[in-house]
């Protein structure tokens, strides 16, 4: 080994060194071309073998020479024929054998190595019968081992290239075995050379007997024979292994196509070849018996096969029969393959029966309601497309009812949002039964529905006694786990032509005539006119500039005195003020309402009591403040949060917070109200209930819910100079009011004759134009100060 490495490691010619690379690789690619030529088979393998042997030991031997040139330039280049003859033989009979293994063989590392041992093997032999004929009479001394090292690397080189060769579809691996087999030669060229020891060790040699068994030629030939032997019996070694790794491999993809969803099946001419057990679970059919079946055994009779031997890059979709006669959706995708030493077409199957199901679900989806299945938006403007067109053609008129239910609501804020849906089902249901079967309903969200009615219209207004029939419908009530649960519909209704053209308009004045008919009374419908809509028009625009007016605080508010029975002022009443920029002051009778309807008052009612709890804490005497409440800020609001906040927010102290409800409160909500006054009357504010006496006043509510002062409407007081009634009616709630501990306050006293019949009967306070009158925030701070500057004047 040292002597190769001094022998590499010399110094050389670098023309000729370069001379030898290229001489290497025009020859390996001018022989990797002779044996890769396309040509017929048989004899013509044997003559693209011999043309490659040519060309491989021409490129041998002139390496060679080029080789030696550099390596030792003082040395003559004429080799004897008797020794250029058997070492240019040697080489072509190598090269062409090596040919004929890559082309005859198959393709297997042991050929491979076997040829490639054979290259290099001719090429070393080659070489040293070449320098043993140039230095005869004398021999020639070399180091064994590193002639077999760079014989066994030289092979190693030509087996892969000759290797790399079988892929002759693929051009680049042409140009990589021609490199491989370069590399090989000026490897096997100047390392055979370095692997020569010093000419003083040749005397060595000389000494020896001239015999076979000690000839070095022989002994190299001997080792590498032997050399060629242990590369290919190597190669038969690797095979072998890769052969069984092939078996380990098979037994892998089997395992792994048994264990894939997919079905995958092996076919060609109709036959099939091969599966794995998901197709045979989804054919219902063993995998023995499956093999070498027909294919159009599980198809339909009309499916084209084109399908399923055609190779492209998008799945389709087609149809199969199972063993028990069941068509079977299923996806396919082909690919040619090769399979037992021919073409075959390997389909891989999907089933899509569950996908289809999917499918199916998503496109009703998109066009009903995932709640009560009924017909959505998107479906309905699809049948009054189609609708329209007839009704116009025909002249037979159509009609649109919007449903509403009354009380839904409630429903949903006392039981429970799962209580709402499984009512909705129900009105589902119960709509489904009273129509007929050529009308049409749908839900478009929330509790609203609408009916197509085809067949609506005059004379007698059959869309009218549908809207009758749907209202009685609701009137047995419904009954929700385990709950009666009573709620109503208001309908609106218009026809087409009359009423509107296209289902734009037709859908816009049904939900106008809805809006009358719930102004109107619970459960009732309405059909649209002409002039109905001003009013629906006047409550948006007035919803707008409600909006407005909270942005650009319009709002004011103004203070009404209190009186005790000695006159002394003992609270203030807030007073909601709202001059429209162009309308002028609007009365509270008018936008409150609209304020509870579109849900605007709870910011307005929470402005409200902040700006009245900080105008109280502005005043020098500790006056009480009441503020009216809705009850649609028991609905909607969080009352005892908004309290809380507002009473930390201005400081005032919660005794001087009194809180003005009406009996509507108590009426509409009774359970959840009784709560809500509960949890108020824990944070220490003052409870009044408003307009007594009015409505559907109950004496059961001054039991159950506990007020500190009770409100007599202005309605008994104007009427107790005239009526003997009303001032046994007003004493009696006085009396009662003392008795349960609440105080009793006077509304609209407006006469001294009404003030002294009211002290009279012992009521506790008192509030009208008579005493005071309502005034603006910036003038009760002084108001108060004179009356304060009076009584002192006065003690």
């Amino acid at each position: 080994m040292i002597h190769l490495l001094a022998g590499l490691l010399r110094a050389h010619d670098p023309v000729l060194s370069a001379l030898v690379v290229l001489e290497a690789l025009l020859g390996s690619a001018a022989g990797v071309a002779l044996l890769g030529l396309q040509s017929p088979a048989g004899r013509w393998a044997v003559r693209r073998a011999v043309l490659f042997g040519c060309a491989v030991a021409a490129t041998s031997w002139l390496s060679f020479v080029t080789a030696l040139a550099g390596t030792y330039p003082k040395l003559s280049l004429a080799v004897p024929l008797d020794s250029a003859l058997p070492a240019v033989a040697i080489s072509l009979l190598a090269s062409i054998s090596a040919g004929i293994i890559q082309q005859r063989g198959a393709r297997s590392a042991r050929n491979a190595m076997l040829a490639g041992s054979l290259l290099a093997c001719g090429f070393s032999c080659m070489l040293f019968i070449g320098m043993a004929g140039l230095v005869r009479p004398f021999q020639i001394a070399y180091d064994l081992t590193a002639v077999l090292i760079v014989m066994t690397l030289g092979a190693a080189l030509c087996g892969l290239a000759l290797r790399e060769m079988g892929n002759t579809e693929r051009r680049h691996r042409r140009l990589v075995a021609s490199g491989l087999i370069a590399i090989a030669i000026n490897i096997l060229a100047l390392g055979s050379l370095a692997a020569i020891l010093p000419f003083d060790a040749w005397l060595a040699t000389v000494l020896q007997t001239d015999d076979l068994a000690s000839s070095p030629i022989a002994i190299i030939i001997a080792a590498e024979a032997v050399g060629v032997l242990a590369l290919g019996l190597s190669g038969s070694l690797l095979d072998n292994r890769v052969a069984a790794r092939g078996r380990m491999e098979s037994d892998r993809f089997r395992q792994l196509a048994d264990s894939a969803f997919e079905g995958i099946l092996i076919h060609r001419d109709d036959r099939i070849l091969d599966g794995n057990r998901s197709l045979a679970a989804l054919l219902g059919v063993p995998l023995g018996a499956l093999r070498a079946s027909p294919m159009s055994r599980f198809l339909l009779p009309d499916s084209d096969l084109r399908l399923w031997t055609s190779e492209g890059g998008a799945a389709v979709e087609t149809d199969i029969v199972a063993a028990d006669g069941s068509i079977c959706p299923v996806e396919i995708l082909s690919r040619i393959i090769s399979y037992q030493g021919g073409s075959a077409v390997v389909t891989a199957l999907r089933d899509v029966r569950e996908r289809r199901i999917s499918e199916e679900r998503i496109r009703f989806l998109a066009h009903h309601d995932v709640l009560t299945e009924l017909p959505n938006r998107a479906m309905l403007s699809a049948r009054l497309e189609h609708a329209l067109p007839l009704a116009a053609r025909s002249g037979v008129p159509l009609a649109v009812l919007c449903l509403d239910l009354d009380g839904f609501k409630m429903v949903n804020d006392t039981l429970g949002h799962a209580a709402g849906d499984q009512l909705l089902v129900q009105v589902a249901g119960r709509l489904r039964q009273t129509l007929r079967s050529t009308d049409f309903v749908a839900r478009l969200g929330g509790d609203e529905f609408i009916v197509v009615q085809t067949t609506g219209g005059h004379p007698d207004e059959p869309a009218a006694h549908l809207a009758r029939r749907i209202v009685d419908g609701f009137v047995p009530g419904f009954r929700i786990d385990g709950t009666d649960v009573n709620v109503g519909v208001s309908i609106g209704i218009a026809v087409f032509p009359d009423d509107g053209a296209d289902a734009a308009s037709l859908m816009k004045n049904a939900d106008i005539a809805l809006y009358h008919a719930k102004e109107h009374a619970r459960g009732w419908f309405c059909q649209f006119r002409i002039g109905i809509d001003q009013a629906l028009h006047e409550r948006r625009q007035m919803e707008q500039d409600l909006r407005t007016a909270l942005q650009n605080n319009e709002f004011t508010l103004s203070f009404q005195p209190v009186f005790g029975s000695d006159l002394a002022v003992i609270a203030f009443e807030a007073l909601l003020r709202w001059t429209h920029p162009t309308q002028g002051p609007i009365s509270p009778a008018r936008f409150i309402p609209v304020a509870e309807a579109s849900g605007l008052i709870i910011p307005l009612g929470e402005w409200v009591m902040r700006t009245a709890c900080s105008e109280a804490m502005s005043w020098k005497q500790p006056c009480r403040i009441a503020v009216n409440l809705s009850p649609a800020q028991f609905v909607l609001g969080d009352l005892q949060a908004t309290v809380t906040a507002m009473l930390a927010e201005t400081g005032l102290a919660p005794h001087r917070l009194e809180l003005e409800i009406t009996e509507g409160v108590l009426m509409d909500n009774n359970e959840s109200a009784m709560h809500a006054l509960s949890d108020l009357r824990a944070l220490g504010v003052r409870l009044a209930l408003d307009d007594f006496g009015t409505g559907f006043s109950s004496l059961s509510y001054l039991q159950r819910f506990s007020f500190d002062t009770l409100k007599i409407d202005r309605s008994f007081v104007q009427r107790l100079e005239s009526s003997v009634d009303t001032r046994a009616i007003v004493n009696a709630i006085i009396s009662m009011s003392r008795e349960l501990g609440i105080a009793v306050t006077a509304e609209g006293v407006e006469t001294q004759a009404q003030f002294d019949l009211l002290a009279a009967q012992g009521c506790d306070a008192f509030q009208g134009f008579l005493l005071g009158f309502p005034m603006a925030q910036n003038t009760v701070a002084p108001f108060l100060l004179r009356r304060l500057m009076a009584e002192r004047d006065a003690a």
